[in-house]
């Protein structure tokens, strides 16, 4: 059995938009704009539609902050739809944050959890929310999760916002 490797930095669900600079399988240059899903100082988790190969070196774009950094393809995320494939990605330079993201200091629960920062609609209190990698990608289809409020004690669908910094 491996070692559980310990995360450096926590994990935030985040959608922002990136261009993908890479080869595909065919050995094929393409560009193609993307979105994160997750993002921490050491990697990301992307949605492409084309297919990348492991351990390969691709360059991303940040389009809101215009920062790039090359990073290397860890794996294709199991389970993912059809119509696009995520994929694990490391930072080659984790020192160069290319998100925008101000990320808060690594806690115990950082390791098995994503962090995702959710609004009420109604009196549009936050909260942070720690979830599971399966949640990550319900959020993303469904734009949101359904809770009720402690503050105005209104149920509705809560939406994740960004943690970004421009």
């Amino acid at each position: 059995m491996q070692p559980t490797q310990q995360r450096r930095s926590c994990r935030i669900a985040a959608s922002i938009p990136v261009r993908v600079y890479a080869v595909d399988f065919r050995a094929k240059d393409f560009v193609e704009d993307a979105t994160t899903l997750v993002v921490n100082l050491h990697g990301a988790r992307i949605r492409l539609i084309r297919q990348l190969i492991p351990d390969q070196e691709i360059r991303l774009l940040s389009l809101p902050t215009r920062l790039e950094a090359v990073f290397r393809v860890v794996a294709r995320v199991p389970g993912t739809e059809a119509a696009s494939t995520s994929w694990g990605v490391e930072s080659m330079s984790p020192e160069r944050n290319i998100w925008g993201v101000r990320f808060p200091e690594l806690q115990q629960r950082d390791q098995a959890a994503v962090r995702v920062m959710l609004q009420c609609p109604h009196c549009l209190v936050r909260e942070l929310v720690y979830v599971d990698e399966p949640m990550v990608e319900s959020l993303d289809h469904v734009e949101g999760l359904t809770r009720g409020c402690l503050t105005c004690k209104k149920s509705g669908v809560w939406k994740p916002v960004p943690y970004v910094e421009f």
